[in-house]
């Protein structure tokens, strides 16, 4: 596809045998943000795992492919990894204190960060760039060590370093999660200034669609290892096509004061590996044949992606 930064083809992923994700499929355009949302297990962290390279437990690509500005990236060795990760590849994990030497100060990582990728660590650009991002008391933030500073901080500095590395494409895993409504706030806003002023393309990963609804251009829902809806945040948030989808946003509570519609049940852990629907057994409008139908997402309405339209009219 042209003009894309990011292609996930036809992508299957095992541990071992076990499949955990499935011919998922997207991409992504420059200065794009995509979210991708989902229960806990579905496989989204696999997802950025994969494209990060990291085998973790024997994850394993098993098929398709994944291409970055051009460049087939998907079994790369070592060395041509350790090359792109943190200069074309930028990462912020869900808890950034484990990514820090929590009684090393921030200098000293910074440095060594840079060093790393063979670039030169400026101490002037860096806290330009915190004055950029509104950061307080920047002057003397690279004194500091992690421990001394809250989540959100120290996720704020992760992204701040990622800037200073000058990557084209940021994967977030769960980067607002464990942070306060005010800090998910502040990341956010930092997140999307950067994008605006850099180009950067954003991969986020949440599950939380109220986060997704303020930063994405795109969605993608994710059920059991399959990618089961994807299109415009617009589209898919105003008007979802599969039952899946439907009823995560039921969940979200309302400002009436309303408690949520929940979903029972659990996602299979086996659900990659399901020949039909995995969605079945939680699904009031599945039929014998959703049991045997192969997946597949088909593009329902322009630009808009579902593998099923199950009780709703198109």
């Amino acid at each position: 596809m042209a003009n894309n930064l990011l292609e996930i083809n036809d992508l299957t992923v095992t541990y071992g045998d076990f499949k955990i994700i499935t011919e998922v499929s997207f991409a992504m355009k420059p200065g794009e943000i995509v979210c991708i949302a989902g229960e806990s297990g579905c496989g989204k962290s696999t997802l950025i795992k994969a494209v990060l390279g990291i085998k973790q437990l024997g994850a394993h690509i098993k098929k398709g492919s994944i291409v970055l500005d051009g460049r087939d990236i998907t079994h790369l060795g070592v060395e041509e990894r350790r090359q792109i990760l943190g200069t074309q590849i930028g990462y912020v994990p869900q808890n950034t204190r484990g990514s820090f030497n929590n009684i090393r100060s921030y200098d000293v990582q910074y440095q060594e960060a840079m060093r790393s990728h063979n670039k030169k660590f400026n101490r002037v650009e860096a806290i330009k760039c915190f004055d950029r991002l509104n950061f307080p008391d920047s002057d003397k933030l690279l004194a500091y060590q992690p421990w001394e500073m809250s989540g959100g901080m120290n996720q704020r500095m992760a992204i701040a370093l990622a800037v200073l590395l000058g990557p084209k494409l940021m994967l977030c895993d769960e980067a607002t999660s464990v942070l306060d409504v005010t800090s998910q706030k502040e990341v956010i806003e930092e997140l999307a200034k950067l994008r605006n002023e850099l180009g950067w393309s954003i991969l986020f990963i949440t599950h939380n669609l109220g986060v997704a609804s303020h930063i994405a251009d795109k969605l993608g829902v994710m059920y059991a290892g399959r990618m089961v809806e994807y299109g415009d945040i617009r589209k898919v948030l105003d008007d979802p096509i599969h039952p899946y989808t439907r009823k995560l946003l039921a969940a979200i509570p309302g400002k009436d004061r309303k408690l949520p519609v929940g979903l029972e049940g659990r996602p299979p852990l086996d659900g990659a590996e399901w020949e039909g629907c995995n969605f079945v057994p939680r699904c009031e409008y599945c039929t014998d044949s959703c049991k045997t139908r192969p997946y597949k997402l088909q593009e329902i309405v322009p630009g808009h992606y579902a593998s099923c339209t199950s009780g709703r009219s198109v």
